[in-house]
């Protein structure tokens, strides 16, 4: 699956997307009102700070989400309610492909992460995820009102 696919996905899908374009990558964010709350970015370069997943080679990419505290504990606990071999808790390769897992950098705040993910996970796992993503970022919307 092409990074270009979720991204298009996303804004045919959700209400309110505002796209921004970053030196590394894309950035989806709810966006009403003037208030922005990020919910989808799409790395398609490694950062100074970032290295983890070895994304400077072609189409590879990283999908990053940002869930809530629940959300996120539900996904790496042992009732997780995927298929467990889509998902890793402990000890992951950040920069394996196709597998959900916490964030290299930013797993503190509940984000969540997926290198270069096929056609089958992004079915089977990511467009729930996703709209759990931008469910949080319309509640946190609604909360800065």
């Amino acid at each position: 699956m092409k990074a270009d696919d979720i991204i298009t996905y996303c804004i045919d899908n959700y209400g309110y997307v505002e796209c921004i374009n970053l030196p590394y990558g894309q950035e989806l964010q709810y966006c009403q009102g003037g208030i922005n709350v990020f919910f989808l970015s799409i790395l398609e370069f490694d950062t100074e700070d970032d290295t983890f997943s070895s994304l400077n080679q072609p189409d590879k990419y990283r999908l990053s989400l940002c869930l809530s505290k629940e959300e996120y504990n539900k996904l790496f606990s042992r009732q997780c309610p995927y298929d467990a071999k889509y998902v890793c808790s402990k000890g992951c390769d950040f920069a394996a492909k196709n597998i959900i897992m916490p964030h290299p950098v930013k797993a503190n705040e509940f984000y969540i992460q997926c290198i270069s993910p096929d056609k089958e996970i992004f079915e089977k796992i990511l467009k729930e995820l996703i709209s759990l993503s931008y469910k949080r970022a319309r509640q946190e919307y609604l909360n800065r009102r």
